[in-house]
């Protein structure tokens, strides 16, 4: 297995997603992104299951993508000649395409195992094909095949030089599959490849240019987009579960859902570079799922078709991510109570109507807006979870909670916004009445927030330590980045919590009793955009291509980053740092951006 995940790419069709190394795919939930893996080989080398594809000698290989898309070319270069494929997934099913031109002899190796590498496959034998079934029920994976090749072992095929393809279609009930009566229904796999890389193209290309690290920049907004499971609009907060934080140890967490906070930045972030349709859809989800008559998101975290997550449970089968275990499904989080995240959804709502001038919608909103204000007025004196989602002190279930100062922040925010919204749209006393209760919890955070022996923001009321998530106050309009107070907390943060040049660690003691020296990627985005603000824009440059240089070779970001190697920890590819670094270049292309 590899073990570098700076080797990993992504590939999505905004239902599923997989995780493809050197060849290999090494993660394939289906039907959608919360769903079982059948192929899981990041969790588990022996026992994970995977779909290989790779010349009988001796090769070196050059991965890339084709144009902006999120369609990979694998080249394999032999002494005798080369092989190349080319994999997507096709858009509208659970699927892979692999399309292969070969003067080389090479080998495909397909073991799909079912239920997280719970089940093995049977398998039947068809004209130019193969069926894996789960014996358990009625899904399974058929493969069809095109080209010259010999069938060797069980699940492993000898391709012969030539051209052809492999195409791998998940099906929930094999009696309608694409060997079934139904199976015309299907495309024939170079259509959909090509399909696949048009629709990638067009994306891109709603998005505005920039002029500056546009490589990253466009990688970034495929990888948002294609987080996106499509017919919800809801978007994962990253494509896979478990990948660990550090190696060896047990902080390992499943993703694969809606995270308020990190949606509303994702959706943030899309309207700010002009793809306006798609920060829509993700709004569209998240005011479907607030509740009017209590906190207005139950939940921190939901999952793509909009239910509550199921409960954190472990898989003792899998021996986890070079050895790290355990492997979780659900996450424990979603039983936290987190304050902030009304605010992040009132601020992405507000960018978004700012930047469309859609009154109508915004009147369309107003119930949700209205909830939203009225349930941080009842509760803004609450204590809650921060926005690190820190767990009791050397505890895996349960929730630390404090009045943080990030926390309070993003109180203020929600009504702040919904103040200004209802100025926009013509509802004047509201706008007043929540403009002045504003500005009272403003007061309270400055005189509880800010240390007097420091002179600077700390992370919760009381404390003297600072957190990352302080660099926020003047993003998001709280403070100016010059005020002497966020003076003092930026030195603070760039003291304790920069371990090298715009690189930071969230906090400085973690929940589980260690200190965690891994720098946490979405920080720097922030330290960048904080930079901007104080005008110092060759700092912020600087910020912003150290962290473009810890990417991955194909510029993907996971959550964390291993001190060094740079290479990513944590899940991957992970919606934050991509989402960040499109702020931070939208900002630094069109400063305007930041004074709305």
């Amino acid at each position: 297995m590899t073990t570098s995940g700076r080797k990993w790419a992504f590939l999505s069709n905004c239902l599923t997603s997989a995780i493809e190394s050197e060849g290999s795919i090494d993660w394939f939930p289906c039907p959608k992104f919360d769903s079982p893996s059948i192929f899981s080989k990041i969790l588990d080398d022996r026992t994970g299951g995977y779909f290989s594809v790779k010349p009988d000698a001796d090769y070196k290989l050059v991965s890339s993508y084709v144009g902006d898309s999120l369609v990979l070319r694998n080249t394999f270069t032999t002494s005798k000649g080369k092989l190349e494929v080319t994999d997507a997934l096709p858009i509208g099913l659970s699927g892979i395409i692999r399309i292969y031109d070969s003067k080389v002899p090479f080998t495909v190796d397909i073991n799909p195992l079912f239920g997280y590498g719970l089940t093995n496959a049977s398998i039947d034998y068809v004209d130019n094909g193969l069926i894996f079934k789960n014996t358990s029920s009625q899904e399974g994976l058929e493969v069809s095949i095109t080209g010259k090749h010999t069938v060797v072992d069980e699940g492993i095929i000898r391709f012969f030089p030539g051209k052809g393809n492999i195409f791998a279609v998940y099906s929930k009930d094999l009696r309608y599959g694409i060997f079934s009566n139904k199976g015309f229904v299907y495309p024939e796999p170079r259509d959909a490849l090509n399909k696949a890389i048009d629709y990638w193209h067009d994306q891109i290309m709603l998005a505005k240019e920039i002029n500056m690290y546009n490589d990253a920049y466009k990688r970034s907004i495929a990888t948002v987009l294609g987080l996106m499971y499509q017919p919800s609009g809801a978007i994962v907060a990253a494509p896979t579960t478990s990948l660990p934080e550090i190696v060896g140890m047990n902080r390992n967490w499943d993703y694969r859902y809606l995270w308020i906070r990190d949606a509303s930045y994702a959706a943030e972030a899309l309207a700010n570079i002009g793809h306006l349709a798609k920060s829509r859809r993700i709004i569209d989800f998240m005011l479907a799922v607030i509740d009017p008559s209590s906190k207005s998101f139950d939940h921190p975290l939901y999952t793509i078709d909009g239910t509550p997550p199921p409960p954190e449970e472990t898989m003792g089968w899998l021996n986890g991510h070079l050895g790290s275990r355990p492997v979780r499904v659900g996450n424990a989080a979603y039983m936290q109570l987190q304050m902030d995240v009304e605010g992040a959804f009132m601020n992405a709502l507000y960018t978004y109507l700012m930047l469309t001038e859609s009154t109508e919608y915004a009147v369309e909103s107003w119930w949700a807006i209205e909830s939203i204000v009225q349930w941080t007025k009842d509760s803004w004196d609450r204590e809650s979870t921060s926005i690190w989602e820190e767990r009791q002190r050397g505890q895996l279930i349960g929730e630390t909670r404090r009045h943080y100062v990030h926390t309070k922040v993003m109180e203020w925010v929600a009504v702040d916004r919904a103040a200004k919204i209802a100025q926009m749209i013509g509802y004047s006393e509201k706008a007043k009445e929540w403009e002045t209760f504003g500005n009272r919890l403003r007061d309270y955070i400055l005189k509880k927030g800010v240390s007097a022996k420091s002179g600077g923001f700390v992370k919760y009321y009381g404390a003297n330590e600072v957190d990352a998530s302080l660099l926020t106050l003047p993003l998001y309009g709280f403070i100016d980045a010059k005020d002497k107070r966020f003076v003092a907390t930026l030195k603070r943060i760039e003291k304790d919590l920069m371990i090298e040049p715009g690189l930071l660690l969230r906090y400085k003691h973690d929940f589980l009793g260690k200190d965690i020296m891994r720098p946490f990627t979405l920080p720097s985005t922030w330290l960048a955009r904080v930079y901007m603000r104080m005008g110092d824009s060759k700092k912020a440059n600087a910020v912003i291509k150290k962290l473009i240089s810890c990417s991955t070779d194909l510029l993907f970001f996971g959550e964390h980053l291993e001190p060094k190697t740079w290479e990513p920890r944590g899940n991957f590819p992970q919606l934050f740092p991509h989402a960040g670094l499109l702020m931070a270049l939208a900002e630094y292309d069109n400063p305007e951006l930041y004074n709305m």
